[in-house]
């Protein structure tokens, strides 16, 4: 039961970290001058680019301990944590494919030296983020699910 309480915990905070992003922070910063936008939205990318690859990594490793035998989970609890978990490896391999390359760009910007299609990368970026976003609170819904499944 506490593997699966500190999975779900886990999973949880990084979701209300990644809805933060989406929600209040990138919104907040298009609204400022330019040159604010780009060295707080810099300084996020690199931060968060060094921190979310073990956030999402641990909590990923978490929940698939979850889902072997020594755990004993009920099949229903196993049965979410397994969709939970399948969930997370996808949305870390979207990660690596779609945000991740952006956001490595994205830190280096400087106000003197943005690429012309910045706001286009901005989006992209964006959309992606809600997209992983989106697919990482349906996993915390589900791995929440089996706890109350136990």
């Amino acid at each position: 039961m506490t593997l699966q309480l500190i999975a779900v915990l886990a999973l949880g905070l990084m979701c209300g970290s990644e809805l933060n992003v989406a929600l209040f922070a990138h919104p907040t910063l298009n609204r400022q001058p330019l040159n604010v936008h780009v060295l707080v939205r810099s300084s996020f990318a690199s931060l968060l680019g060094h921190v979310m690859p073990f956030w999402m990594a641990s909590s990923a490793l978490l929940n698939l301990l979850l889902v072997l035998p020594f755990a004993h989970l009920g099949r229903a609890a196993w049965h979410l944590a397994l969709i939970a978990l399948a969930i997370q490896i996808c949305a870390v391999l979207f990660s690596l494919v779609a945000p991740v390359p952006i956001n490595n760009r994205i830190a280096k910007w400087t106000p003197e030296a943005l690429p012309s299609d910045w706001r286009v990368q901005e989006r992209h970026w964006d959309l992606y983020h809600w997209l992983r976003t989106g697919a990482l609170a349906v996993a915390f819904a589900l791995l929440a699910l089996s706890l109350a499944a136990r």
